[in-house]
């Protein structure tokens, strides 16, 4: 029986939604993500290779533009947290805002850029797992531009949501969630035909030996990667142990973003 691979790794992601003969999966999803219809897309195609999938600048995204309005839209996965992802948010929406804008052209021309995240972690302080940022005036809460908009969606939130099946949203955050039960995710393939055809190319890419091939590179760069930021969370906390006696674990666990149980071994190694 093939294995379903997971749709969040940013290999398959790219290959679900950031391909010519995937463009209603994407027009899809970001109808249902932005809250309005989302047509005559035109996807910036870019073949994906070794160098593209040990890279951690954020390659792997998905980048289209609306062929009417030339708005630009550009799709990012973040499976760990490197704590940078408001700053990296800015920076990759800035150079896609700017991008092909010359100089000694007409500011006006520059148009509406949206970036989405998605996350594989809690980042925000708020309840709701999808969260839409855009520049307001502090007192009066007026809009001073439709230009920028940045989207994040957070799933250890989502998981906690009860799902409604009949919102198009929550169908498609199903269907990309790794652990999704099979009888939810049937339901969902019965209920909207554009992700039942989804869930088929998944398939054939679980089965595709160098789609698999590609995967298994990505999800070891991703294992490493996240096995370094994790050895470096640990040095940090050894540190706050050793120089500050009086610092509770807790505290600790919170500066570092390490679990209880992890402080509590490290402090039995420098606290004996």
């Amino acid at each position: 029986m093939t294995v379903r691979l997971k749709p969040l790794n940013d290999v398959i992601f790219k290959k679900l939604f950031g391909e010519e003969d995937s463009l209603d999966f994407l027009e899809g999803f970001l109808t249902a993500l932005l809250g309005f219809e989302v047509t005559d897309l035109l996807i910036e195609s870019e073949k994906l290779s070794i160098e593209n999938i040990n890279d951690k600048q954020g390659i792997l995204d998905i980048k289209a533009t609306m062929s009417q309005t030339k708005e630009k839209i550009n799709i990012e996965v973040q499976l760990s947290n490197q704590h940078n992802m408001i700053e990296r948010t800015l920076f990759y929406w800035s150079k896609l805002y700017t991008e092909n804008f010359k100089k000694g052209e007409d500011y006006t021309t520059l148009t509406k850029t949206i970036a989405i995240n998605i996350l594989n972690f809690d980042m925000l302080p708020i309840n709701n797992f999808h969260s839409k940022y855009q520049l307001f005036e502090s007192q009066e809460k007026t809009l001073l531009t439709e230009l920028l908009e940045i989207h994040f969606i957070e799933y250890p939130k989502f998981k906690k949501y009860t799902a409604d099946l009949n919102n198009n949203l929550h169908r498609w955050l199903l269907f990309l969630q790794e652990d999704v039960p099979e009888k939810t995710l049937e339901e969902v393939i019965e209920m909207d035909k554009t992700i039942a055809k989804a869930e088929s190319k998944l398939k054939r890419l679980s089965a595709d030996e160098e789609t698999k091939r590609m995967y298994d590179l990505r999800e070891k760069f991703l294992s490493d990667t996240k096995t370094q930021i994790n050895g470096e969370k640990r040095e940090i906390a050894k540190k706050l142990l050793k120089k500050y006696k009086a610092m509770s674990i807790s505290d600790v666990a919170e500066m570092t973003d390490l679990p209880i149980d992890q402080i509590e071994r490290l402090e039995r190694e420098v606290r004996p």
